[in-house]
């Protein structure tokens, strides 16, 4: 038969699990618009349009870069090169912005004094975090009209930028072709 400790502590891990499973389930929100008229179907090829707002870092650019591509490559289009006087069917082009923030955790701690009053203080943790806004759109090459557009807030750990980006063009990337 298990302890009360046992059981305590087996409280304690069950009601910790549904809090991890709500942090790794929750979906950032993603903005999509699409042009109606537009048969993504016809779309094959795609070439890159220089971006209008670049990351800043050489490094988060390129990592940009490489995600959209192979996320591409998945949904069938293949990259005309820069060097090719072919016209891609359509343009592709990303929007990147990041800034800095500092958020702040409400922490309560009880202090209680053997035979005295209670003491109950409320203190804020402090931490800089980075959030980011990751836009791809596609323009065809035709008319240079915008067709498809997808956004997202993510945020950004310095020590895992490249895990961050993979995530924010994957989440995008799964909304093309639109439905």
């Amino acid at each position: 038969m298990p302890s009360r400790r046992d059981i305590l502590v087996m409280v304690a891990i069950a009601a910790g699990v549904p809090s991890a499973l709500a942090q790794q389930i929750k979906m950032d929100r993603v903005e999509v618009h699409a042009d109606p008229e537009t048969d993504f179907s016809a779309f094959k090829t795609y070439g890159w349009k220089d971006p209008v707002a670049s990351t800043g870092r050489h490094e988060t650019h390129m990592s940009i870069i490489w995600y959209v591509e192979r996320g591409l490559e998945k949904r069938g289009l293949k990259k005309i090169r820069d060097d090719d006087p072919a016209v891609p069917d359509v343009f592709v082009r990303y929007y990147a912005k990041g800034k800095s923030t500092i958020e702040s955790t409400p922490v309560a701690t009880r202090d209680m004094l053997p035979g005295g009053p209670e003491n109950l203080t409320t203190s804020f943790d402090l931490r800089k975090a980075r959030a980011g806004t990751l836009i791809l759109e596609m323009q065809r090459a035709s008319d240079n009209q915008a067709v498809w557009r997808a956004g997202s807030h993510f945020s950004i750990d310095n020590k895992r930028i490249d895990a961050e980006v993979n995530r924010a063009v994957d989440l995008l990337l799964t909304r093309y072709p639109p439905r």
